[in-house]
This record gives structure tokens, C-alpha cells and sequence, in this order.
């Protein structure tokens, strides 16, 4: 496809992700509302294509945005993670992450049928509820293939759950007097998004911020396993179908980015990038997933998003608690007999 075409749709996306990026560092928002750009851009993405016509000169840009350009954000969310931020979350760290994205990928499963949810919705919310916020939700898409009002919802969805826990967690722990080592495995190991993490454990005491910034960073590091293990899943799942369709594999949809993820964790790891070329990369590839998001948002009707239907709000509410109750339990399991969480 001729750049020409691409360009229209491309630099609007781009103006967008610009936007949500200046609103997040703007000091009413990083106070009273804490979230990323990421999910900024398709705030005004969607915002955009309700009270602007879109132009069909911008629709090449967008999907490109969309589907090309995210996969390039995705892999370089290994710039903010090294092998070492992993190994010192020790053991219990691991298994306390391990268990919780276990226990949580389960339950989704377990309520689909009884919320009828459907096949993609479940793994959707799950991916994004148990690692990494919106970031895991478009991650776990490029895999899932799952319908773009699907996305949208799962993305604001683990959003505003994750927003909620922000805001309520330092107040259930002063209440209930839970210890400082617990209350960083909790935070870090069940709430959200990175931000959110931070916005719950800022205030508490230095130690819980930087475990659970630590624990956090880990359950980034389990996207690179979550989604070979879907694509496997759905490889195994699709394989008689595909057949039908004259495909003999889903070599050819392979999450390529996914491996691409896991070189510049260990590039990373080696220290390959200096320090000021790392903020600029981390910046950068926030910007790229900004982008991205901004054009899912142009792709997006509110209308469809509203036609998912009460049963899936009713699955990102049960998949909130759910987190949030078992993480805790395992907090309390794992680091309730010790006063330092290392």
C-alpha cells in the first residue's frame, strides 16, 4: 500500500496520541484522573468519530494504525522490563503472580457459559484484568481477532475497574491494618495498569511502591507466555476448521511481535540501551500504542460497544472482585509470615 494512502489516516491518529499524551502530563489530570494515554487516545479516538466526520481518505491510515502499528507498541513494551526486575520479586513473587493469572484466566472460563459471553470476550477481559490493563487487552486482540467493540469494551472495562481499585485499596488497607509487604504484593499483583499501581501505593510508604512496581513489572513479563499459550490454544482449537478453509496451520498469524517482546527484554537486560536512549524508547513506544488506540477509537461506535450487552459488564465486575479477593489471599499466604517481602 502506497504511503500516500496511508498518510491522512496516520497523521490524525498521530494528533490524537499527541493529545492524550499532553493530557496525562497535565497536572489536573495526573491528580485527579491517573490513566494513561493509552487509554486517552481512545477516549478521543471514539470522541472524534462521533461529532467529526472521518473522511473515507483517512480509513487506509487508521486500519493501518490499527493493525500494524500495534504490534510494533506491543514489543516494545519490553523496554520497560529487564530479567532482573523479575528475579527480585523472588519465589513467592512468581507464584503469587503465576497463581493469580492462573486463578483468573479460570474464572473467566468459568463464567462464560452462565454469562454467556461468547468465546472471545472471556479472554479478552482475563488478559487484561490479570496482566496488564488495556496494553494486554489490544496484546491478547492481535491474537484473538476478536470484534473491535469487543476490544473497546474490554479496554474500558479494566479501566475503570482498575481505576476503582486505585482509589479504594489504600482505604481498605488503612481499614483492615493489612502490613505494608502485604499491601504491596496485593496492590501490585491485582490492580491494572502500571499507573494505577503507583496511584494506590505512592501514598502508603516507599517499600510498598516499590514492590509492588516490581510485582507489577513481572506480570508484564507473563504477556510474552499468555499469548504463545493462546495462539497455541487456538491453534489446537481452530485446527479442523482452518483445514476446512484450505489452511493447513495459523503459522502465517503467529504473533511474531510476541518474540520481538522477549529480544528486547533480554536486550534490555544486557543494558544495550543507555539510559536517556531507554526514556526516549519508552516514550516513543507509548506514543505508537497511543496511536494505535486512537485509531481503534475512530473504528469504534458507541452504539456497538452499548450492543455487548449487561452480561459483559456484569463479567468485568465479577472478574474485579475475583482479582481482588484472590490476590489478597495470596498475599496474606505467601508474604503474611514475613515482615520483609524479599
Amino acid at each position: 500500500m502506497r504511503t500516500t494512502l496511508l498518510l491522512p489516516g496516520l497523521i490524525l491518529c498521530g494528533l490524537l496520541a499527541f493529545s492524550a499524551q499532553w493530557m496525562t502530563e497535565a497536572q489536573f489530570f495526573r491528580n485527579h484522573f491517573p490513566v494513561g494515554a493509552v487509554m486517552l487516545a481512545i477516549i478521543l479516538g471514539t470522541v472524534f468519530r462521533h461529532f467529526i466526520p472521518v473522511s473515507p481518505r483517512m480509513e487506509p491510515g487508521i486500519r493501518f494504525a490499527f493493525k500494524r502499528i500495534l504490534r510494533i507498541g506491543v514489543a516494545g513494551l519490553g523496554f520497560g522490563l529487564t530479567v532482573t526486575d523479575i528475579s527480585e520479586v523472588g519465589i513467592r513473587g512468581v507464584l503469587l503472580d503465576s497463581a493469580l493469572i492462573a486463578g483468573t484466566y479460570l474464572f473467566s472460563i468459568g463464567i462464560r457459559k452462565w454469562l454467556q459471553l461468547g468465546e472471545n470476550l472471556p479472554l479478552l477481559l482475563a488478559t487484561g484484568t490479570a496482566i496488564c490493563g488495556a496494553s494486554a487487552v489490544v496484546a491478547a486482540n492481535t491474537v484473538l481477532k476478536a470484534k473491535e467493540e469487543e476490544v473497546a469494551f474490554s479496554v474500558a472495562t479494566v479501566t475503570l475497574f482498575g481505576t476503582l481499585s486505585m482509589f479504594l485499596y489504600p482505604f481498605i488497607a488503612r481499614f483492615l491494618g493489612i502490613p505494608i509487604p502485604i499491601y504491596g504484593a496485593w496492590a501490585g499483583s491485582s490492580i491494572h495498569e502500571v499507573a494505577q499501581v503507583i496511584g494506590a501505593t505512592m501514598n502508603i510508604s516507599p517499600q510498598a511502591l516499590d514492590f509492588a512496581t516490581i510485582l507489577k513489572l513481572t506480570r508484564v513479563a507473563f504477556l510474552l507466555p499468555v499469548l504463545i499459550l493462546l495462539e497455541l490454544f487456538l491453534f489446537k482449537q481452530g485446527a479442523e476448521v482452518l483445514s476446512r478453509a484450505g489452511l493447513s496451520t495459523r503459522k502465517e498469524h503467529f504473533p511474531w511481535f510476541v518474540v520481538g517482546f522477549g529480544v528486547i527484554v533480554v536486550l534490555n537486560s544486557l543494558h544495550m540501551f543507555p539510559p536517556p536512549m531507554l526514556t526516549l524508547l519508552q516514550k516513543g513506544d507509548t506514543w505508537l500504542l497511543a496511536v494505535s488506540m486512537a485509531a481503534l477509537g475512530l473504528e469504534t461506535h458507541l452504539g456497538r460497544i452499548l450492543s455487548v450487552g449487561p452480561s459483559a459488564v456484569k463479567a468485568g465486575f465479577w472478574l474485579w472482585i475475583f482479582v481482588s479477593l484472590w490476590g489478597l489471599i495470596l498475599s496474606y499466604i505467601l508474604f503474611g509470615h514475613s515482615v520483609h517481602p524479599f
